[in-house]
């Protein structure tokens, strides 16, 4: 039985199983988040071996006895310092039917370990998928689209109906692949930049000026110089602009 403190969906559907391991391709070392009953697991273990995986839920450690082909860490995810047998990993790549409740932050969490993560591949509900995959211009497009876009080429796959999963969500998902891009066309990994877009879209129906409360006197002759109105919004700025605004704005090298 799924337990919702854990916001478990079980994929169930063979055509989506076989989906998700066919999109993934990691070039080194790997893990599974949330291997649950082990659908997934399964067949990665008939392709791959000495892999890890995260479960957070201990009542579903007894689907995974006897695996030779990988082992299951009794953890939390989001609680893991990018670290086995004690040495940080190293183009590393993740797989996994994520918690709706987490799959947002798991996404943010490899990007602040960008250096160590190479590729991956998840299920999400739609909602986040559209949010990272959206385009300037349009409504979905935010900080979270600018901060995984700047890093990793993406593509989505789906949508993933209800009916592919057990308990059914009440949400479509889909299917999101990563890979890193090449470290010179990557955007900066920096709190200090992450703290700029996020601060930027923080009132999304706000200008760029007002959202930003003024802090920045050169801003209107920065965005005519970058080919932008002075009363554009953030969502309208296109993603190659960013890093050149936040070099303008805060005089930081990235």
């Amino acid at each position: 039985m799924a337990r919702q403190k854990y916001g478990q969906n079980f994929l169930v559907d063979h055509h989506w199983q076989k989906k998700i391991v066919d999109l993934f391709d990691p070039p080194n070392g790997f893990a599974e988040i949330g291997p649950g009953k082990g659908a997934l697991t399964r067949l990665l273990a008939e392709r791959f071996k000495n892999f890890v995986a995260f479960e957070i839920d201990r009542s579903l450690l007894s689907h995974h006895d006897h695996q030779k082909n990988y082992k299951v860490l009794l953890m939390d995810f989001l609680k893991w310092d990018f670290c086995l047998n004690t040495k940080p990993v190293e183009n590393f790549s993740l797989i996994g039917n994520l918690p709706y409740e987490s799959g947002s932050a798991i996404v943010l969490r490899l990007i602040e370990h960008i250096d160590q993560v190479v590729h991956f591949v998840f299920m999400l509900q739609k909602e986040v998928v559209d949010r990272i995959c959206a385009s300037h211009g349009t409504r979905d497009f935010g900080s979270f689209s600018v901060l995984v876009q700047g890093q990793f080429d993406i593509e989505s796959f789906g949508p993933v109906p209800p009916g592919a999963f057990r308990p059914a969500p009440k949400v479509q998902s889909r299917l999101l692949r990563a890979r890193r891009k090449l470290k010179e066309k990557r955007q900066s990994s920096s709190p200090e930049y992450f703290d700029f877009v996020r601060s930027a879209f923080q009132h999304k129906r706000k200008t760029l000026k007002n959202a930003l409360k003024g802090r920045y006197p050169e801003l209107e002759v920065l965005l005519k110089k970058l080919g932008l109105k002075s009363n554009c919004r953030a969502e309208e700025i296109p993603l190659d602009l960013w890093p050149q605004l936040f070099i303008g704005l805060t005089r930081r090298e990235l």
